[in-house]
């Protein structure tokens, strides 16, 4: 939703490094749009990508439909899936707002569908995924020097997955 505490400010607010004070702004902010405009900000998908979700469906009438799913199709992942032996997916932070259709558990939801073993990869793992998964900070030892050595990091767990993922029945 737009709004309340699974609202936008309350949900990415947070994660975007808004304190308390911020996120009652941006609340109020998203508030006043949704006065402002004719949408109903408890659809499910309004406060997607900080609210852009209701801004779109409200303002232009576009349907609000799960993007990552549409996007997988787009992009022919599910072929894609039926030629793969691993599928290695991320996100900056993984957390309880990932399962709710980010991209990262979407594709991982995809490739179980599809049989294929997959892996996680996540500078933060806040919740721990169904899937092997490496967390950046971790292996650096701090999210400054995960994000300071991104390419190393990277390489780094690519080199831990290969020594723990194996290919599943």
């Amino acid at each position: 939703p737009l709004l309340g505490p699974a609202g936008a400010a309350a949900v990415f607010g947070p994660q975007k490094g808004a304190g308390p004070d911020q996120i009652d702004l941006l609340e109020a902010g998203l508030g006043r749009l949704a006065e402002l405009l004719d949408g109903d900000p408890a659809a499910p998908g309004a406060g997607a990508a900080g609210g852009t979700g209701y801004g779109l469906a409200a303002g232009w009438g576009a349907a609000l439909l799960r993007g990552a799913v549409e996007i997988a199709s787009i992009a022919g992942l599910p072929a894609a899936l039926e030629r793969a032996d691993l599928v290695i997916t991320g996100e900056g932070q993984y957390d309880a707002t990932s399962l709710s259709g980010k991209v990262a558990e979407t594709v991982l939801a995809l490739a179980r569908e599809a049989g294929v073993p997959a892996a996680l990869v996540a500078g933060v793992l806040a919740v721990q995924p169904e899937v092997p998964a490496v967390e950046l900070s971790s292996l650096a030892g701090a999210p400054e020097r995960a994000m300071a050595g991104v390419r190393r990091w990277l390489a780094e767990a690519g080199r831990t997955l290969a020594a723990g993922v194996t290919r599943g029945p």
